[in-house]
């Protein structure tokens, strides 16, 4: 079984009820509400017209502004700190039939499973993975950039990655794709993260690792979409 589920979501809350559709069981699931819409009324609806009843608990954590993919994805991992493991799952994505479960079972005895296109619209981390790597860096703001960044730290720290046979599909992008003031901001902000990624892996410890760098106000208003 899943241990934890993260789903971040801004906008395209259809998609995050497809989504929702084609999960199977799981102790937690935790929605990031960053476009804060969700509420007591919805997590009712779910468990009657999706049949979450596999899931043990769910969580909808309403937030004031966009926390941002790389801080929603830590705040779900600190709030579950017993967790074995985190599917970390786009609102856009979503398993065929039956590829739930065969994903669940690709994760047993691995430390990161990824499935779909790009693998990061689903991949599970497994809590040694994480007590390895460490969490995502927040300066990446507010999308693009922290996969990559904690991938390749992952792998600097003999994190193994798998491959699913599981069938996930993913309208890629679709946050961005829907509204055309996002997606002129990604286009800004994608080349603000992508610098300050080039610039922390210029800059990298005798271990081969970046400094650590935190989250700054600077970049969360800079950045802001």
């Amino acid at each position: 079984m899943i241990d934890t589920i993260i789903i971040p979501v801004l906008n395209r809350y259809d998609l995050l009820d497809r989504c929702l559709a084609s999960l199977g069981a799981a102790k937690n699931l935790i929605i990031i509400d960053n476009g804060f819409l969700l509420d007591e009324l919805d997590i009712r609806l779910w468990r009657l017209d999706y049949g979450l009843r596999d899931v043990d608990r769910i969580h909808v954590v309403p937030c004031m502004s966009n926390l941002g993919v790389a801080t929603s994805w830590n705040l779900g991992i600190k709030m579950s700190p017993h967790a074995t493991g985190w599917l970390l799952l786009n609102n856009d994505a979503y398993f065929a039939d039956g590829a739930y479960d065969v994903f669940a079972a690709d994760t047993q005895d691995a430390m990161v499973v990824q499935a779909g296109s790009p693998p990061w619209c689903c991949t599970w981390i497994s809590s040694e993975a994480v007590k390895r790597v460490g969490l995502f860096c927040e300066r990446f703001y507010p999308a693009y950039m922290e996969d990559v960044d904690w991938e390749r730290r992952a792998r600097i720290c003999g994190v193994d990655f798998a491959s699913s046979s599981a069938v996930v599909h993913h309208d890629n992008s679709s946050t961005i794709s829907s509204d055309d003031e996002m997606r002129a901001a990604n286009q800004r902000t994608h080349a603000t993260n992508h610098a300050f990624y080039e610039y922390r892996w210029a800059n990298t410890a005798a271990s081969g690792l970046p400094e650590q760098h935190e989250w700054s106000l600077s970049t969360r208003l800079g950045n802001d979409w």
